[in-house]
């Protein structure tokens, strides 16, 4: 019925996904991707890189895929049909869930077909809301009238009405019974006799009528049915394998003539699968005919899935075999070549389907486990790999492969230590793998190069973390996988970001998340590692739309994953951005999110960024109650430690305490602690916290009214901040920093500049103050102190070329109808409008207008 129904649905142009189930799909991760793999058959344009997304193997992974499933479906509009052929076979929660929220959720041209011996709990519900028809077996069994006519009118048996009456009645009017008695029937002799027989003395009557169906089979045939039911689904080539018959493609096509139960997967007919009940006999029937041979058979299965590349089939085969050691080795043997291509969760998946037992022992298979592990944060099972590891390899093991897992073992503990924000000893447990020609794999070569160059970064040895980098991209250029590239890129970028060079930065982060797009998908658990650090630059250059792209992309997918400045760039960015559009709201829940994470991974610095942002916030709304409760929850023993770890830490935590101090009108205290983390950021050359506290120090110093001292202290910060482009490090400072730069603006335009400091560029300045006013618009904090300080004057008038450009803005031409008007290029005109925007202090076209207007630059 559900094939029926789905040629009627094409043939009203609905295309029709159809998913045939299996025990494999238990697992929500495989059950997903097989239904957007579905999907994707018949509307290439939906699903996307969803599959790539769900390798990251988490809740939220998972979370997100659904809904973005449902909304791209509901954007899609157009009618979709999804079959779910034999639901019954899938009863683990998070699967059932994933129907369960697909049955909810989704969108109203968004049909489901499910054909089930059992029943979601979800039918009840949509029952109520009259949003189901269900299909049970009192609708789908044949009356007396059905069955006649299947018989005498489709089949043309030569029955009469005694005949039909005793078989319906026999049958219950079940189809599959009818059709095998049909098969049956076609051949009797006497089909009033063999009707006769159908009695109660025959343990199935299913069994009873295949029996009959198969005496007439030619032997050949007869085997090739037996042999090839050990197979959830055939083709040619596979059936061929396993029956021994050459003509595998041709037999199976036959049988599908003969209507026997052979049903097409796919619209090639290259993929077939026999009617559950049916092959349900047919393995009956062969163990009880042909015991000897299922070993066999299940083993021939199994090599031709591997030989093919079906691992999971493969070991379902092995198992099914009695194999066992055998399913092991299939998956030692792609571990870590899953691992290394970012398939953790295939890996894992695959894992689970094994003996238990037999696992322990296994030191490769453990240590690829450990990889995967690792890899998605999950330090405790990572940890019992190691461990099972080295219990089946004790030091004494003197042979070069044990030596050899030992030594990886050293790199995947040094691996989980830094996802740990630990480095004590990461460095002395990798150093075998970054000596000069040590020979070992190019992979572990480049994750040791990445997990020391962690060590350099938080030892301040920038430039050290940098050329390692560089010498270990020829690595990284021949391992298998994005995650060491990727991981390479972004480690050589946060160095140069702590430099100050964001130029390098933003190019090796672009270079990353180009990299683990391309090989691994956009929304890839490598790509979102990328896209929050550059994420992250982006936002500090000022484009927070395209930092929101990508901030908000790694925020679904999970941000609770790789080392903790990925999660800190997420969180925290991500904060500041919603409290710039106003979204208070949706800033408190990501902080929490930020907390639990923070908690549950046991991530101090974490905790310490979050809590800083969320003491920050307070402060700026005027609640000091609440932003001393935040430092309240802080211990009173400030982290010690001389790592760049500890000292993050340590710094956020004294930041906090300097900001409640300020607010309390203590300034000699604030002064104090941001000394000190001035002091320390600048012993080791940390050039962004160096400049950071300066910003925070000049804050200080103007609200005591010190306006010189804060002058003396903010320009070195200033000038830093022009020449590498930072924007939001100073806007972000607060009101009382903006008034700041308004006075070095008017110095600078009144040529009031102290000569004892450099100067600033006036444009940087200019960029600072519209971003401002720009983010007081919808900002849920104070960004400027007075409304009137909103339009600062601007440094020098416009020129006649920005007064042409200007007067085609107002009559809302386009850039390249601008350009086209004056005989400039595109790129030109831009370049205008940047001046014109700098120097009306505005950031949009409309905004350069009035501004115009209101200053009588244009009638």
């Amino acid at each position: 019925m559900a094939v029926q129904w789905q040629r009627v649905l094409r043939a009203e142009g609905v295309p029709v996904a159809w998913l045939s189930l299996d025990r494999d799909d238990n697992d929500a991760v495989w059950f997903l991707s097989h239904l957007i793999e579905a999907v994707r058959r018949v509307e290439p344009t939906l699903g996307g890189d969803l599959v790539e997304v769900l390798e990251g193997h988490s809740d939220d992974a998972q979370r997100y895929v659904l809904t973005e499933l449902v909304n791209q479906l509901a954007e899609h509009r157009r009618p979709l049909a999804i079959v779910l052929d034999d639901w019954h076979l899938i009863d683990a929660p998070q699967a059932v869930a994933a129907l369960e929220f697909l049955l909810e959720a989704g969108p109203a041209n968004l049909h489901l077909i499910v054909t089930s011996r059992t029943r979601s709990p979800a039918v009840g519900r949509l029952k109520v809301r009259n949003q189901v028809t269900e299909i049970d077996a009192t609708q789908l069994r044949f009356d007396h009238r059905e069955s006649a006519a299947f018989l005498l009118e489709l089949n043309e048996l030569d029955l009469d009405s005694t005949d039909v009456h005793r078989l319906w009645s026999s049958t219950d009017g079940w189809v599959a019974a009818l059709q095998l008695a049909t098969l049956s029937l076609r051949d009797s002799a006497d089909p009033s006799a063999l009707i006769r027989g159908f009695s109660g003395r025959h343990h199935s009557l299913g069994d009873y009528l295949a029996e009959n169906v198969f005496d007439a089979l030619p032997a050949d045939l007869l085997d090739f049915l037996l042999t090839t039911s050990v197979c959830d689904r055939l083709c040619g080539d596979l059936a061929a394998a396993v029956s021994g018959q050459r003509r595998g493609q041709a037999l199976l096509e036959e049988l599908e003539r003969r209507d026997l139960f052979l049903r097409p997967l796919d619209d090639n007919r290259e993929w077939f699968r026999y009617h559950h009940l049916f092959v349900g006999y047919l393995r009956r029937r062969l163990e009880r005919d042909h015991a000897d041979r299922v070993v066999t058979l299940h083993r021939t299965a199994s090599a031709w899935f591997a030989d093919h590349g079906l691992l999971g089939e493969a070991v379902t085969h092995a198992l099914a075999a009695g194999n066992d050691a055998g399913a092991v080795d299939l998956v030692e043997r792609q571990a870590m070549h899953l691992v290394e291509h970012s398939r953790m969760a295939v890996l894992l998946s695959l894992v689970n389907k094994l003996p238990s037992a037999l696992l322990p022992g296994r030191s490769r298979l453990q240590i690829a486990i450990a990889w995967a592990n690792c890899l998605l944060q999950r330090a405790q099972p990572a940890q019992v790999a190691l461990d099972h590891v080295r219990a089946a390899l004790t030091p004494d093991d003197t042979s070069d492969t044990g030596k050899d897992i030992l030594g990886e073992a050293d790199v995947v503990q040094a691996c989980i230590d830094v996802y740990g924000d630990r480095i004590y000893r990461a460095a002395d447990l990798i150093a075998p793998y970054i000596a000069k020609n040590s020979g070992y794999r190019p992979w572990l070569v480049a994750v040791s190069s990445n997990i020391r160059t962690f060590v350099d970064i938080h030892t301040f040895a920038y430039d050290t973390a940098q050329a390692r980098q560089r010498w270990a991209n020829a690595f990284h250029d021949t391992t298998r996988g994005p995650f060491a590239g990727v991981y390479g890129r972004c480690f050589a970028g946060l160095a140069a970001f702590a430099q100050l060079d964001l130029v390098t930065a933003e190019r090796l982060y672009r270079e990353a998340v180009a990299l683990a797009r391309e090989a691994a998908g956009p929304r890839s658990h490598a790509a979102r590692l990328a896209g929050a650090l550059l994420g992250r630059l982006y936002y500090e250059r000022g484009d927070i739309d395209a930092a929101e792209r990508l901030l908000e992309e790694c925020h679904e997918l999970g941000a609770e994953s790789g080392v903790a400045d990925l999660m800190i760039a997420t969180y925290s960015t991500l904060a500041r951005i919603k409290t710039l559009r106003g979204e208070i709201e949706d800033v408190w829940h990501l902080l929490d999110e930020g907390s639990e994470a923070a908690s549950q991974l046991v991530l101090p610095r974490l905790s310490a960024a979050v809590d800083h942002e969320r003491l920050r916030l307070h402060l700026a709304r005027g609640d000091l109650g609440r932003a001393q409760n935040v430092l309240a929850r802080q211990s009173d023993d400030v982290a010690r430690g001389g790592d760049g770890i500890a000292m993050a830490t340590r710094h956020y935590q004294l930041a906090m305490r300097a900001r409640v101090m300020a607010a309390q009108a203590d300034y000699d205290g604030a002064l104090r602690l941001l000394s000190q983390m001035h002091q320390e950021s600048s012993s080791v050359a940390w050039r962004y916290a160096e400049t950071a506290t300066r910003i925070d120090l000049a804050v200080v110093h103007s609200l005591t009214g010190d306006t010189d001292t804060a002058l003396r202290t903010l320009v070195p910060a200033v000038v830093a901040g022009a020449r590498c482009g930072l924007v939001r490090t100073v806007t972000d400072a607060g009101p009382e920093l903006l008034k700041i730069i308004g006075e070095l603006r008017d110095a600078s335009r009144c040529r009031r500049w102290p000569v004892e400091l450099p100067t600033v560029p006036s444009d940087y300045l200019s960029k600072l103050l519209a971003t401002a006013h720009a983010d007081a618009e919808r900002a849920a904090i104070p960004i400027i102190d007075r409304p009137a300080e909103r339009n600062p004057a601007p440094e020098e008038p416009l020129n006649a070329r920005e007064i042409d450009i200007l007067r085609l803005l107002d009559r809302g031409l386009s850039n390249k109808e601008i350009a086209r008007n004056l005989g400039l290029t595109i790129n030109t005109v831009k370049w205008y409008l940047k001046s014109i925007y700098t120097k009306l202090g505005v950031a949009r076209r409309g905004e350069s207008v009035s501004e115009a207007r209101r200053r009588r630059i244009l009638a």
